[in-house]
């Protein structure tokens, strides 16, 4: 039996938001790595991590310089007015104009400067420190913008919920005030069908507007995204799983791949070189120091002089052995040390930060999979319960307000499923992020997830009151 032309008019009314993204997509849907490349040009904690890179670099080429030759050329031009007065009376003054010029070139070697090989290693240490904060801002990076971009689905999927809530408690209560004015229904019971309606209107007001924070948050991270047209989760999209769903495993491999805990092992290895260059602050250095010279003069030093040029070498070994520094030292060796210790603490704090990541990640993995199963299941339920509900209102055996109740069971329950899936590939996401291996290629894959329409979304057939 067909069902009622008002049957019909009000399930496609109900179905209209999920009838709408069933249709293929008139506009060009964003992946996320693209999404991925325009936050790689725009966020700031990246290009910040990228300059520290260009800093370190420059701080060793610094430290490799001071351990080589330091040549330097000095020369000067004068122009000299002398007067010259003898004691006695009967020697008349005597002037001079005349022209000189010297130069000197100088080289120093160090031979032995403990504090400059400290410097260095310091240098080398930062800069590896440095790169590895880089690639942890990336996987960062990938794991906030996974974060963002699954929070605005979300989102997108609350407002199709709430919209298809509001419609059908708006149905609802046009079935109770029409029972209301023909007497069937009491007021009160069309007051409360109100009162739900009003409520659920106001939701999705507010899951609008949630929709619009989502999305800022996501700008923040990849610049503006006006026109943004996200893609659907396949419904047979094959999710990444776990290793063997054992948490040990990805644990095992924080030491020797988590970029975070490698970045700070490097500050630790900084911090030691420092206190080696401080401690050396205080020992004898030794430099070979080599001398050329050229003083030239157009007159002698006394009157009646013939000018002269001067030329000389000298090649030496200098020493310079610290006496006493007033204390200065020996407060830089203990700031060294004091230094040292924290990178210790921030290395034993970054381990564990990386195994709550991972055991957080983990467990959200687990509950997003549950979640998944649970709404899958569901979804079968209420999908029986809408046709038993569709045929039982053809046959009278059922209200409309029956047929309105499994539909919203329905999208509540997809709305669930989708939180869940979404739920396990953030946290895959952020799994692989902690241990530093997300790359182009798994933004690629991810990006295979996802179609451009929404395959879950109910049958049109079913809506326009089809035999279910």
């Amino acid at each position: 039996m067909n069902a009622s032309p008002a049957l019909v008019v009000a399930l496609c009314l109900l179905l209209a938001p999920s009838c709408t993204h069933a249709l293929p997509a008139a506009a060009r849907t964003t992946t996320l790595g693209e999404l991925f490349d325009a936050s790689v040009e725009s966020e700031p904690g990246y290009h910040a991590a990228k300059a520290n890179v260009a800093v370190s670099q420059a701080r060793t080429r610094q430290a490799l310089g001071a351990m080589l030759p330091q040549l330097s050329l000095t020369a000067s031009a004068n122009g000299n007015r002398r007067s010259y007065n003898t004691h006695d009376a009967t020697t008349v003054t005597m002037y001079d104009r005349y022209h000189s010029h010297s130069d000197q070139l100088s080289l120093t070697q160090p031979i032995w400067r403990p504090a400059n090989v400290a410097t260095w290693d310091e240098a080398k240490d930062s800069e590896a420190q440095a790169h590895y904060q880089l690639a942890d801002a990336e996987q960062k990076l990938y794991a906030k913008l996974a974060d963002a971009w699954f929070d605005l689905m979300e989102a997108r999927d609350e407002i199709e919920f709430t919209a298809a809530q509001r419609d059908a408690l708006q149905a609802q209560w046009a079935i109770a005030r029409r029972g209301a004015e023909l007497g069937a229904r009491g007021v009160p019971e069309a007051d409360e069908a109100e009162a739900k309606y009003r409520e659920a209107d106001a939701d999705a007001a507010s899951a609008a507007l949630d929709r619009e924070a989502k999305l800022a948050a996501l700008e923040q991270l990849a610049g503006p995204a006006d026109g943004l047209l996200q893609p659907y989760l396949r419904d047979d999209a094959d999710l990444p799983d776990l290793v063997g769903g054992d948490p040990d495993a990805w644990l095992d491999l924080v030491d020797s791949e988590c970029p975070s805990l490698h970045a700070a092992a490097r500050a630790v290895a900084a911090a030691d070189d420092e206190v080696r260059k401080q401690r050396a602050g205080g020992r004898p250095t030794l430099d070979l120091v080599a001398n050329y010279g050229n003083n030239d003069q157009a007159v002698g030093n006394f009157p009646g002089q013939n000018g002269y040029g001067i030329r000389t070498l000298t090649v030496g070994l200098q020493l310079n052995v610290p006496l006493y520094t007033g204390g200065t030292q020996s407060a830089k060796v203990a700031e060294a040390l004091a230094a040292r210790e924290k990178a210790l603490a921030d290395r034993d704090a970054a381990r564990r930060q990386a195994i709550l990541d991972i055991r957080t990640a983990f467990l959200q993995w687990r509950s997003g999979l549950a979640k998944a199963k649970a709404s899958r299941v569901g979804i079968a339920s209420a999908r029986t319960s809408w046709q038993a509900a569709v045929r039982g209102e053809a046959k009278g055996l059922k209200t409309h307000a029956d047929v309105l109740s499994a539909i919203q069971q329905w999208e509540g329950l997809r709305r669930d499923l989708h939180k869940g899936r979404y739920q396990q590939i953030t946290a895959y996401v952020k799994l692989r992020a902690t241990l530093g291996q997300l790359g182009a290629e798994d933004v690629d894959e991810l990006d295979r997830l996802f179609s451009a329409t929404d395959q879950d979304a109910p049958p049109l057939a079913d809506a326009r009151g089809g035999t279910p």
